[in-house]
């Protein structure tokens, strides 16, 4: 090979070397910019579940309350303090 021969095929080299690189890293670049999108999501999944586990848990302390008998006597007491104001 002469010395033109050479240095032609060597830049052919180093070039598609570079494009090969560049895609490799934009490529890099697009699965951590994708990674960050779902780990938010991910996290603000996590955080609405978190929310309504303790909506649930406080639904079910309400229930409790509600079942109880001291919720049942004051809730006759106001009833019948309602009946004596319509009389």
């Amino acid at each position: 090979m002469t010395q033109e021969k050479m240095r032609k095929v060597i830049t052919a080299c180093v070039s598609a070397a570079t494009v090969l690189l560049v895609v490799l890293f934009s490529y890099l670049i697009y699965q951590w910019v994708t990674i960050g999108i779902l780990n938010k999501r991910i996290a603000k999944a996590e955080a609405e579940v978190k929310y309504w586990e303790e909506i649930v848990e406080k639904g079910g302390s309400d229930l409790d309350y509600y079942a109880s008998e001291e919720y049942l006597k004051q809730a006759l007491i106001e009833l019948q303090m309602l009946q004596e104001k319509n009389k």
